[in-house]
């Protein structure tokens, strides 16, 4: 590999040389370890080559299941406007809460998507915000989770 200024030149696996632009090329997570994480928050860099990265890692020791959730982000969801904040199953979950809470209507959500899309981890995120919501403390004796 020669980094010459704008361009990075790498040999590809049939011997020719590949020039792309350094303005395209991602840093790598020196700190990842081989075998990935096991949350995508853990990355250094959070982008699309990196999460790809830990992906096919994961998926090459057969730990193919990652979490992509922060926990404190449930807070942040807590009565904020819907489309306020990005797009989120927590949104979707606090929007529905708030409605059965102040105007007493009972709400559904219809989670679909292609096989693979994730519709089993945002039905998971969904559950975990209204158990946080409406949840009491384990010590009485009643948790909604």
């Amino acid at each position: 590999m020669e980094v010459n200024g704008k361009n990075i030149k790498i040999a590809s696996t049939s011997g020719k040389m590949v020039v792309a632009k350094s303005s395209n090329a991602y840093p790598k997570d020196a700190e990842a370890p081989p075998c990935g994480v096991d949350g995508m928050t853990k990355l250094t860099y959070l982008h699309e080559p990196g999460v790809l990265n830990n992906l096919r890692s994961r998926y090459d020791i057969n730990e193919i299941y990652v979490s992509s959730v922060i926990v404190h982000m449930m807070a942040q969801y807590k009565g904020a406007a819907f489309g306020e904040l990005s797009p989120h199953p927590f949104a979707v979950a606090d929007a529905a809460y708030r409605v059965m809470i102040n105007e007493g209507i009972s709400q559904s959500i219809f989670v679909s998507g292609e096989s693979g899309a994730g519709k089993t981890e945002s039905t998971n995120q969904l559950v975990r915000y209204l158990a946080y919501m409406g949840g009491r403390a384990s010590t009485d004796g009643r948790s909604v989770e």
